[in-house]
């Protein structure tokens, strides 16, 4: 069984959950600091994870620094070139010939030379000492020696952020000394070795000053990048000029006669603005930049820092289990890094932490396993992802119009440009998966419940359904049998083809009922076919059984589909308890005989499992679906176990979304949003939550076990 993953990859059984052994270490190595360093369990369960580092020994996963906008990932020595994304700079992929999020240029590669001897060109000479990462705070500090034979030795601090505070902005400070007076040079620059694009603008306008500005054109020539760099460096530097480093790479030079045990800053504030933000993006990023070089470094270290504060306030705090309170610390961290209020391209899986997977598309990722937990941690956030879709409609009208429906379709992959359809066509799921139409439709509707944003109502949430709900009534057809809708793949992705899903139909019932609700909301009078549709959607059933089955004459033995309900337990489905109850342990049985499946499916599973009062279970699985894909020594999150990319966001989505309201009893349709009582995976003491954004005021969430949960205004 493949759960929603199309896969391009090698080791596809991995998706089936087949995975390798994991020492018994881990579960306390793993979630912690890093590998070989551990703390006292009650003080690491009260803080928010800072990452040391000092071992980077075989293959290392490096950090990821983003801000919703720029995405980079800068190894042990971060001065170096590192791999580069920015929203809305994208290509044409060569094989596949998809729209496709384009590598870019790294604005923060810094050469040194100490007496004529450079770092950059003797890496051999460089000794990383260690590398933090401040999750509290979105800042990488490196410290790292330089020693040239028979020279002076250098010593380097580098912190990096990426601002969310101006998010067209990557910060760097390098603050440095030596250990005998030397002639320092400083090389700060845009890097552009592995950028496989050309260059159309190489200069500044006349009376501009920048010290370096590039404008980028991405290969095929789909879109430009502006890039530019400014280095407020004071008054003990000399400036030696721009120079040419390589086919599309440059510097600018800065000397010093530096005294031997004084300590120096070298800031660096580069700014990347793709043409989808602005027309002229090379001359965007000069004044982006120079605006950056206004406010100064300090300051926009210190803005960062309060945005990131301000997020952490819906930390979920678990009490009883340290390895889940990192996990999902780590889920926050990287989740809340990839989005911003300022995204308009959507939120790909991995998000900007590389473009080779998924090429930067928009999938059901981002409205099933993640919009909820970012709904009420960052509304603005959830919002601009919404918005996304929004821009896409006329696209989604269109691709309904191609297959004979009426209403919206929205595509399986969508282009981070314009939300058309980019699927790959060797894949299937491109013309079959057809469950993301509704997929996205519900997540307009539980933003509006968790919100009670007015004008988004008017303006967003009642065109998405009623485009949708349009959609579903012309996608299905009328028997004796009820409202069926036939030829469809559903979740799982190795069963193509099939009649009434059953994923499908009750999210499609689930979106029709919200329509109906949205209408009278907004002083329209909604077709009755919609509600009778509603009602008369056809859901399979194994009636000897009692269970809801996965589609119509399902394959059976290890063939048969697993957790089309347990996906939208978190939802609220509209179905009777004793059924849902019957066919989760049902498929508990089946499940027990299989590998373990693909994580956020599995997280399902746990909210189901916590949810019908198997607490040994939930707590079990819940483990499960982080366990064998936690990448050292970030804590990053794999697809699979065989892969060797990390930082899947759908993963970390669907883990925070299990916490937050699978196993709190909150669901985002509820009157009072409190649904149920609290149900905790085995060991969990409670959950606790500062701040909640729920109808526009913040809460406070405190969650024990078997109680309701308490939401106080905070």
């Amino acid at each position: 069984m493949m759960i929603s993953r199309r896969s391009f990859m090698k080791g596809v059984g991995a998706l089936a959950g087949i995975s390798p052994a994991v020492p018994d270490l881990f579960a306390v190595a793993a979630p912690g600091e890093s590998q070989g360093q551990s703390s006292s369990a009650h003080e690491s369960s009260l803080s928010i994870p800072r990452i040391v580092v000092r071992n980077f020994s075989g293959k290392f996963h490096p950090a990821y620094l983003c801000n919703g906008l720029i995405g980079i990932r800068p190894g042990p020595n971060p001065l170096v070139p590192a791999k580069t994304m920015v929203n809305g700079f994208v290509y044409t992929d060569i094989p596949y010939k998809v729209v496709s999020l384009s590598p870019a240029p790294y604005p923060l590669t810094t050469g040194f030379r100490v007496n004529n001897v450079s770092l950059l060109n003797h890496p051999e000479l460089v000794k990383v000492e260690q590398q933090t990462l401040d999750m509290a705070s979105g800042e990488l500090l490196t410290e790292m020696t330089f020693t040239p034979s028979g020279g002076a030795t250098l010593h380097l601090s580098v912190v990096q952020f990426a601002c969310r505070a101006v998010p067209s902005l990557l910060c760097q400070m390098v603050t440095f000394s030596v250990s005998s007076d030397a002639r320092v040079e400083v090389l700060p620059g845009i890097d552009a070795a592995d950028f496989a694009g050309s260059i159309y603008s190489t200069r500044a306008p006349e009376r501009t000053e920048i010290d370096l500005a590039v404008g980028y054109l991405s290969q095929g020539g789909l879109s430009r990048l502006g890039v530019a760099v400014v280095v407020p460096a004071g008054g003990n530097f000399n400036h030696l000029g721009r120079q040419v480093t390589g086919r599309a790479s440059f510097a600018a030079g800065f000397s010093l006669e530096a005294k031997g045990g004084q300590t120096y800053r070298f800031p660096t504030i580069a700014a990347m603005v793709s043409d989808f933000y602005q027309p002229e993006p090379e001359q965007e990023a000069i004044r982006q930049a120079q605006w950056g070089a206004m406010l100064g470094f300090d300051q926009l270290r210190r803005q960062n820092r309060e945005h990131w504060s301000e997020l952490w306030q819906s930390r979920v705090k678990v009490f009883g289990d340290l390895d889940s309170q990192r996990v999902l610390d780590s889920a926050f961290f990287y989740l809340h890094s990839s989005l911003h209020p300022s995204n308009k391209n959507g939120m790909a899986p991995f998000g900007l932490s590389q473009f080779d997977y998924y090429y930067g598309h928009s999938f059901w990722d981002t409205e099933t396993w993640s919009l909820l937990p970012v709904a009420v941690a960052s509304p603005a956030a959830a919002k601009s992802l919404l918005e996304f879709r929004l821009r896409g409609l006329k696209n989604a009208r269109r691709l309904a119009a191609l297959y004979g429906y009426r209403g919206a379709q929205f595509p399986w992959e969508a282009s981070p440009i314009d939300g058309a359809d980019v699927t790959p066509t060797f894949a299937g799921t491109g013309w079959e998966e057809q469950h993301v139409t509704p997929d996205v439709a519900l997540g307009f509707w539980e933003f509006q419940n968790l919100t009670g944003d007015e004008e988004f109502l008017h303006s967003g949430t009642w065109p998405v359904l009623r485009a949708v709900a349009e959609w579903i009534e012309s996608r299905g057809v009328h028997t004796s049998r009820g409202f069926e809708i036939r030829n469809i793949m559903g979740p799982d992705e190795g069963v193509s083809n099939v009649n009434n899903n059953s994923y499908m139909n009750v999210i499609c019932r689930m979106v029709l009922e919200a329509a109906v609700l949205c209408a009278s909301m907004v002083g329209a009078t909604p077709p009755a076919l919609w509600a009778e549709t509603a009602r008369s959607i056809v859901i399979p059933i194994d009636k000897s059984r009692n269970v809801i089955l996965p589609y119509d004459n399902p394959r059976q033995g290890r063939n048969y589909s697993l957790g089309n309900m347990a996906m939208l337990t978190v939802h609220d489905p509209p179905l009777d308890r004793a059924l849902l109850k019957n066919t989760y342990q049902y498929e508990a049985t089946l499940r027990a005989q299989r590998p373990q499946g693909i994580g956020f499916a599995q997280d399902a599973v746990a909210a189901t499992a916590a949810f019908f009062g198997d607490r040994k279970s939930a707590a079990t699985i819940f483990r499960e679906s982080w366990r064998d894909v936690w990448v050292e020594p970030y804590g990053m999150i794999k697809e699979a176990p065989s892969e060797d990319y990390a930082c899947f966001l759908t993963n970390f989505g669907s883990l925070l979304q299990t916490a937050m309201f699978g196993f709190t009893g909150i669901r985002a349709t509820a009157p009072g949003w409190i649904k149920y009582p609290v149900s905790l995976p085995e060991g969990w003491d409670r959950i606790e939550i500062d701040r909640l954004w729920l109808g526009g005021t913040p809460h406070r969430l405190i969650a024990r076990h078997g109680q309701k949960a308490e939401l106080t205004e905070a």
